[in-house]
């Protein structure tokens, strides 16, 4: 698609915007993310349809069809305020809208960029879309052939399934955590009869208010985003809460998103008086099994760097995030923003015991234990 062959236009305000977005095709809407059911229960959040918002629409010169779409939600930091993509911290991936047949050259895509930033309001000082996927869906993320990308700070954490979960288990996860996840589900299992369920609506709202509790006495409470996995639970698709019970009483859940393809989990919660039994991985461990038996292509730990994902086989990945300035105070602080990410990446990795400091440290361990052998 020429870009010569386009137009921009720039649909301003929360109820506008979020009534575009959710009349888009499916088709532009591979990640759950971007599904209408996230899109409704975002806008939903307190103080968002005050917010400043705007959509950058790309459309096709001979029909109003839409060809690629980016909402942007006026932020601050510090001193400065800058385009942002629709998150305030409880998106783990941000990505454009892009129909199947547009696929710009980057040089096109490059010129379609000029003309969304100079067609944007002039109420910024910088803009910065953080954690890209390089790939949604099948498809490439076109915002990766613009100028001012580079990577993130942050990783996500795919497991690639197969069509058998014990094959999985046995090549994939790590063969001391098999063998102490088998013995432990066996005498949780002399406690009571454990059930596994995951669901989504009404009925799942109790597990879900369990696991919320959970990791905030772990975490401390984000209230925004609890209120947010609760309007998903209860609008359904794309949510979902998974659960191990102890005859009927929840031990530990896992909320996250369904894709046609994949899960995408967001949250964790195990009640401490079992931690001994590690019931968290346990959930987990059950939740993978279902994706495998449900035909799913990948179990997605999404962002953060914690040792356990690990131990179950994934693969870290880059993401990728876009910048503009817009004058030397955007640009100051845009620098200041990316130095304050990168120095809380490295202040995690050295504080957090069972981080990435946990994990290059059994990595080396198998490495010199090997070269040994």
């Amino acid at each position: 698609m020429k870009a010569a062959r386009t137009r921009v236009r720039i649909v301003c305000g929360a109820g506008a915007v979020r009534e575009a977005l959710v009349a888009l095709p499916d088709a532009m809407r591979p990640s759950a993310f971007q599904h209408p059911g996230w899109i409704s229960c975002w806008f939903a959040g307190e103080g968002r349809t005050e917010s400043r918002t705007v959509l950058a629409l790309v459309e096709s010169a001979e029909d109003p069809r839409p060809l690629f779409a980016l909402p942007l939600v006026l932020d601050r930091f510090g001193s400065a305020a800058y385009w942002a993509p629709l998150d305030f911290g409880v998106c783990d991936y941000n990505a454009s809208f892009v129909a199947p047949d547009f696929r710009p050259t980057p040089t096109e895509m490059r010129a379609i960029w000029t003309r969304i930033v100079a067609a944007l309001p002039d109420d910024a000082s910088f803009l910065m879309i953080d954690k890209l996927p390089a790939v949604i869906g099948d498809r490439p993320e076109p915002l990766l052939e613009i100028a001012g990308t580079r990577r993130s700070h942050v990783t996500r954490h795919p497991l690639r399934l197969g069509r058998d979960f014990a094959t999985l288990r046995d090549t994939a996860f790590d063969p001391s955590v098999v063998r102490s996840l088998a013995r432990k589900r066996r005498k949780l299992g002399r406690k009571g009869r454990l059930t596994y369920s995951i669901s989504s609506g009404e009925d799942a709202l109790g597990p879900l208010e369990r696991l919320l509790v959970w990791r905030g006495e772990r975490y401390g409470t984000r209230s925004e985003v609890d209120a947010l996995y609760r309007r998903l639970i209860v609008a359904g698709d794309p949510a979902r809460v998974a659960w191990l019970a102890l005859d009927g009483v929840p031990l530990a859940g896992v909320f996250g998103l369904v894709e046609d393809d994949a899960f995408r989990l967001l949250a964790i919660g195990h009640d401490e008086a079992f931690k001994n039994w590690s019931p968290g991985l346990l959930v987990i461990e059950d939740t993978i099994a279902w994706a495998v038996e449900s035909g799913l292509a990948e179990f997605d730990f999404t962002i953060g760097s914690e040792a356990y994902k690990f131990d179950f086989g994934v693969t870290a990945e880059p993401l990728w995030l876009v910048a503009e300035e817009f004058d030397p105070h955007g640009s100051a602080m845009l620098r200041l923003m990316l130095a304050r990410n990168r120095l809380a990446k490295e202040l995690k990795r050295w504080i957090d015991p069972n981080g990435p400091r946990r994990r290059d440290a059994k990595a080396a361990a198998e490495t010199k234990s090997a070269s040994a052998a």
